[in-house]
């Protein structure tokens, strides 16, 4: 047995928290390194994990590539600025400069790594030099470049390139903590020299966008995306040289510890979310790597909080399996799916959490790349987490028994995360094949950061594609494709009020959802946008500006619109395809075709009549060089001109109210018959294409469905 012996420290600062921790409850640190990866008294442990238990599949296949491939593979050169570092002085070719330190960063960190988790298997002298050397040689390395002078070494400094900073600095400390009693003084002087310089520029350069002032699940001080993910390895690093830089390591630590149990996360709250969206979710991944350097340390913050335990429903409830457009940037031709990596990820935090629900969706990923798990170090530039990350923590995480897969089917179909203002809803959730997925949003934080102007906009996929999409491509951040459409509202299925959206880039574009119903037929949301509109409206033009959603029957989708302006006004009612779209005048019905299913749109607007434009041309096109793979070839989603449809009012009037029907289809050769209008009471009455007729009365506080 393994008798673990602690440190008691008292954090230095004390503040309020809504965690499931006292802000006065002492943090317990070992009294002896290792303290991250495989912490002190667990080599034999690990070692019997990678050779004879759960982790064996895993290791061979790092240990397969490292021999294959990276033993060989020499220690690049410190690599050349490329220029201002500036996002918005970034065009396609800075940004491969830019990405490409990246790349480099995450070989030599991943190589120092795999080596690292080798050697304390084997014990083999090679593995232990290969490990030793990219440590060493990366110190070598310059920090602060004077890129003004023209192409210097130093690219990896976070002042300049804070990603590939960032790839180097969340494992090399860790690498060092496995190795320190390998190394001479010599080494050790030169290493802890350069970590410290590296350590401080970091801290200093995440401190300056204000960690410290920020709330949980709020905007009030704005948070930086960047700097709010890399508190991860602060935390990490401070443990791995608790020892060796006691000044530094024990602020780091200090500083990082309290952001969890306080502060996190900015993005979000209790409930789950994460209010940058799905792609940017998955930056949760960093985060828990944290938590699992917690769990490895027995310290009762780990996974406490309820953020952790809600999670994992973020993406079971809006990602599905295929390829679909979300909310928020989204690196892959602007679509995300279960990828496996996801699939991972929420395996261990099912195992950790004891959620069955948590494996049974992971199990629905059906992408074909290879699970990062268990496929080795692969290319390794563009893996992230590594299989070493994902063995170090499969490893800890296997303190807990194994799950048994629970059935979705137990689960609520609708879920609304309060935190950032999403709601899903589902027809058969669990069955991609088969399932109606809607998600509305209308979020408390506006537009900011990797949100976009989007506020009381839908997203329909359907029975395996997208349908009712978010156009939203990115090729890179800022590019002008970027700026000139993904992040307007025009790009959304929404409304523009005299030609205009919301802001971009401002959390004072929000909104809220104010209604979330579930009744016997149907779940009704309601979302307010008026504050997101005032942002480019002029000064108390906007009375209301409203949406409710109702989903019936698992079947289809009402929408009601109200607006209502100060003085006449015109409003547009968009829709956006992924492919093709059509416009009927006569029946005042559009009609999206997928690959394989379709969705009719029906407005019941008498008497009003619209103006249409159906268009597949951005304001500025995607940049030729990702449409043709020049570069960005990783991509598995298609690069797009989306169909784009926008219904403009004929007549300017001060209130609009605008009902609209929209009914998937599997088969997208079958045209869905539907007539809707309102009757003499103002019920809108629906003739569905299944024979059935629904007579709705829809009002600010009463639904009935006869």
């Amino acid at each position: 047995m393994n008798i673990k012996r602690f440190l008691p420290v008292t954090l230095s600062v004390l503040v309020a928290t809504a965690g499931c921790l006292s802000a006065d409850t002492p943090y317990q640190v070992p009294a002896s390194g290792p303290r991250t990866m495989v912490v002190a008294g667990q080599r034999d442990a690990f070692r019997a994990y990678c050779t004879t238990g759960e982790g064996l599949a895993a290791f061979d296949a790092i240990k397969r590539d490292l021999d294959a491939t990276y033993m060989s593979f020499p220690h690049p050169e410190d690599p050349l600025t490329y220029g201002d570092p500036e996002p918005s002085k970034r065009d396609s070719h800075k940004t491969d400069r830019w990405r490409g330190v990246q790349d480099l960063t995450g070989n030599i960190a991943g190589i120092a790594e795999a080596a690292t988790l080798v050697w304390l298997v084997t014990d083999e002298e090679k593995y232990l030099e290969k490990a030793k050397e990219f440590l060493l040689t990366s110190t070598d390395w310059v920090l602060g470049p004077d890129w003004e002078s023209g192409e210097v070494p130093g690219a990896t400094d976070v002042y300049y390139n804070d990603e590939g900073n960032f790839r180097l600095w969340r494992k090399l400390p860790m690498v060092y903590d496995q190795l320190r009693d390998e190394l001479t003084a010599a080494e050790r002087a030169k290493v802890l020299a350069h970590f410290k310089e590296r350590g401080e520029r970091t801290v200093r350069w995440i401190r300056k966008s204000n960690i410290a002032g920020l709330k949980r699940n709020s905007l009030e001080v704005k948070p930086s995306s960047h700097p709010v993910r890399f508190m991860a390895m602060v935390g990490l690093t401070g443990l791995a040289l608790w020892d060796d830089l006691p000044e530094q390591a024990h602020d780091w630590y200090d500083f990082s510890y309290t952001f969890y149990r306080d502060q996190f996360s900015p993005f979000a709250g209790d409930a789950g979310g994460w209010a940058e969206g799905n792609a940017y979710w998955r930056g949760t991944f960093e985060h828990a790597g944290f938590q699992d350097g917690l769990l490895a340390i027995d310290d009762p913050l780990a996974y406490a909080s309820p953020f952790w335990k809600n999670t994992g429903y973020f993406a079971l409830y809006n990602v599905q399996p295929y390829l679909h457009t979300t909310f928020g940037d989204v690196s892959n031709a602007g679509h995300f799916n279960l990828e496996p990596v996801m699939a991972d990820y929420l395996n261990h935090l099912g195992r950790v959490q004891q959620n069955g629900y948590f494996l049974t969706y992971a199990a629905l990923c059906d992408d074909p790349r290879e699970s990062p798990a268990l496929m080795g170090m692969g290319t390794l530039a563009r893996t992230y987490p590594t299989a070493g990350e994902f063995l170090i923590r499969n490893f800890i995480g296997s303190r807990f028994p194994k799950v048994e897969p629970a059935p979705l089917s137990e689960l609520p179909s609708s879920h609304f995360f309060d935190d950032v203002g999403w709601v899903s809803m589902h027809s058969a959730l669990g069955d991609p094949e088969n399932d109606i997925h809607i998600t509305f949003k209308s979020s408390p934080y506006g537009s900011y950061s990797h949100s976009h102007p989007d506020q009381n906009t839908f997203i329909i996929n359907g029975y395996g594609e997208g349908l009712a999409i978010n156009s939203a491509n990115r090729e890179f951040h800022r590019s002008p494709h970027h700026k000139a459409w993904s992040w307007q509202t025009r790009s959304k299925n929404g409304v523009l009020i005299d030609g205009l959206g919301q802001r971009q880039q401002d959390k004072n574009a929000s909104g809220e959802i104010t209604r979330f119903e579930v009744g016997d037929r149907y779940v009704w949301t309601t979302g307010d946008a008026k504050t997101a509109y005032d942002t480019m409206q002029p000064g108390n033009h906007l009375k209301k500006v409203l949406r409710d959603l109702v989903f019936i029957d698992q079947r289809y989708v009402i929408v009601r619109d109200q607006v209502t302006t100060s003085y006449p006004s015109q409003l547009s009612w968009l829709l956006h395809g992924e492919f093709g779209m059509s416009w009927q005048n006569r029946d005042q019905t559009a009609r999206i075709v997928g690959g394989k299913a379709a969705l009719s749109a029906v407005m019941a607007t008498p008497p009003l009549t619209w103006f249409a434009d159906i268009t597949d041309e951005y304001p500025a096109p995607i940049d030729p060089r990702y449409r043709s793979k020049e570069t960005y070839a990783w991509v598995t989603a298609e690069w797009r001109d989306h169909a784009n449809l926008t219904l403009t009012t004929r007549k300017l009037a001060a209130t609009h109210e605008v009902f609209s029907v929209l009914w998937p289809e599997p088969d997208r050769y079958k045209v869905a018959r539907i007539q809707a209008y309102r009757n003499d009471e103002g019920q809108l009455v629906v003739h569905r294409p299944d024979g059935k007729t629904d007579t709705l009365t829809l009002t600010d506080t009463r639904l009935v469905i006869e």
